[in-house]
């Protein structure tokens, strides 16, 4: 009795047993099914009701939660599109730019449903086996606000070449592929999600209008508002390359390979044309790692390596470090003198570096620990040059994976 009382704990510890899990499949169908036809507000309401049923349907909690990041992201757009055409009658009338009540209403709103999206996403994260088949190309939405769906709205999120690099026929169905989405994608959404929820953040922590110091002095300021804002961007951040670790894990450890969104090397059957091997995760590692070191102030970017990024290079370049770190933790007002900035000559070392310092105070060092960052990126430039690899490919492989 005592082993099979074992057997049974171990057993229900290793995941959702396969009956149950149909059982929650087929009661989240219909919202499925909406979901796959772009009827979001549809969706969200079958998958709600079915996750009234059973709190643990990882496959309702999924559906709900796009359903609703949907919404999210429709509503900010929309608020966006409000504020700038209120900056312009506000710039004309010469008040404030940026209406402040309504900004801290539209992050606010905004962040909330992240939030909310992201604890679906954790209680569809708790069942390994979760999937969603969905063709993202297939949805028709009017995506550029035109009034009605059109081929801009058609392509957007159509696969337009293949891995040859050679463009796909207006009629080819591999345009407009089915990927099965599963808990490793989960993970990424949940990444992507704590990204633009510390971008919210920042947004709330300063004073969009920027104010005049002193006329004399032609000194504009960006006042902070928030310092806690700063700080809950940081650890947002955190948690966000927390969960890209996971996911990159759980993207290495699968067998499986079916119309992967995110696959691993060993994987063939995905859509995306973009190269995946090896080397892309090692890189995707790295730069989770340098991240992570930048946030938490234990690197800097390097001055020097940033300016002699592009064509023209500095004969001198300016030093010192930027500690993003220092910025989420130790934040102040950002000032900058537009005389300083009139007189500053090109290749002007010292009057970048005191520029900068002036600006950012203490988030500008003068000795750091270099972050390998730049360097990332810097081989991967030269990997193009060579003719190695497409850079703007590795890029946006790069996006996808945060």
């Amino acid at each position: 009795m005592r082993l099979a009382f074992i057997v049974l704990m171990l057993s229900g510890c290793a995941g959702i047993s396969a009956s149950r899990r149909a059982a929650m499949e087929a009661d989240a169908q219909p919202a499925l099914v909406a979901l796959q036809a772009a009827k979001f507000d549809e969706a969200k309401t079958l998958a709600d009701a079915a996750l009234g049923r059973d709190t643990a349907n990882a496959r309702a909690a999924a559906i709900a939660a796009l359903a609703r990041y949907r919404l999210a992201v429709h509503d900010f757009i929309s608020d966006g599109l409000t504020i700038a055409a209120s900056a312009v009658a506000s710039a004309m009338t010469r008040g404030d730019v940026v209406n402040q009540d309504f900004l801290d209403f539209m992050l606010k709103r905004a962040d909330t449903r992240l939030e909310e999206v992201d604890a679906l996403l954790a209680t569809a994260e708790k069942d390994d086996g979760v999937t969603l088949d969905l063709c993202l190309a297939c949805w028709e939405v009017d995506w550029n606000r035109t009034g009605e769906v059109d081929a801009r709205d058609r392509r957007l999120l159509e696969i337009e070449v293949g891995a040859d690099g050679e463009p796909y026929a207006e009629d080819d169905a591999r345009r407009r592929p089915t990927f099965r989405f599963d808990v490793a994608d989960v993970a990424w959404l949940r990444a992507l999600i704590h990204f633009q929820r510390a971008v919210l953040a920042v947004g709330g922590a300063y004073d969009p209008n920027f104010t005049w110091r002193s006329r004399h002095a032609q000194s504009l300021v960006l006042k902070l508002r928030d310092p806690k804002k700063l700080l809950a961007a940081q650890a947002l951040v955190l948690s966000g390359l927390t969960h890209a670790e996971h996911c990159r894990a759980l993207v290495l450890a699968e067998t499986d390979d079916e119309r992967e969104w995110l696959p691993n090397p060993k994987q063939k059957s995905h859509a995306l044309p973009l190269p995946v091997d090896d080397a892309l995760f090692e890189t995707w590692a790295g730069v989770l790692r340098d991240v992570r070191a930048l946030v938490t102030g234990q690197e800097g970017l390097s001055v020097e390596q940033l300016v002699q990024l592009g064509r023209h290079k500095w004969d001198q370049a300016p030093g010192g470090y930027l500690d993003f770190g220092a910025f989420l933790t130790q934040p102040h007002d950002l000032s900058l003198n537009e005389t300083s900035v009139r007189e500053l000559k090109r290749h002007d070392a010292a009057g970048v570096s005191e520029l900068l310092g002036t600006v950012l105070g203490s988030a500008y060092k003068g000795k750091m620990t270099p972050s390998p960052l730049i360097k990332r990126l810097e081989r991967m430039s030269a990997e193009l040059e060579r003719g190695e690899d497409t850079f703007e490919r590795k890029l946006r492989y790069l996006f996808w994976l945060n």
